[in-house]
């Protein structure tokens, strides 16, 4: 199982990557609930109460939705779940991400940071970052739904040496 001390929400992404296909958490989810929910509270240092309210409160808030034996994911859990299921950006590119967000969207730019953050890209100067995981999906879909795509530019980049 995948500790999850870094981050902010530890029940959730447990949780999400149990929902995940082929995960290792999917296959005891499916195989051996008891067992999930063993290793899950040895694991996170949760007990299996609170686990199972996460996963009743993310169906609540609609976080997760499972219709017909489908599972979707919002936005917020596939930005959870996107640094464990990303993979690297082949040829040893860069997804460099450049952004020039104005003064008066000074909350919705500390959300996109908070979101580079969470995603584990490196800072090379104020506005400029860059990874090489392949983040192109979420990266869009957020910036659609803060509505910056006017401020916000997206690179494949490698390095010239």
């Amino acid at each position: 199982m995948v500790k999850f001390e870094d981050s902010k929400h530890p029940i959730m992404s447990c949780v999400l990557l149990a929902l995940l296909p082929y995960t290792k958490q999917n296959t005891l989810l499916v195989l051996n609930p008891n067992q999930f929910f063993n290793e899950l509270e040895k694991t996170s240092s949760f007990s299996t109460s609170s686990i199972k309210q996460t996963y009743y409160r993310m169906r609540r808030e609609k976080i997760i939705t499972i219709n017909n034996r489908s599972i979707s994911f919002s936005l917020k859990a596939r930005q959870i779940v996107q640094p464990f299921t990303a993979e690297k950006i082949p040829n040893n590119a860069q997804l460099m991400v450049i952004f020039d967000i104005p003064e008066d969207y000074a909350k919705i730019r500390c959300r996109f940071r908070y979101l580079l953050r969470q995603l584990k890209f490196t800072q090379i100067q104020q506005s400029v970052w860059s990874t090489n995981m392949d983040y192109r999906a979420i990266i869009f879909e957020s910036i659609a739904e803060l509505n910056i795509s006017n401020y916000v530019q997206l690179y494949e980049a490698s390095r010239i040496k």
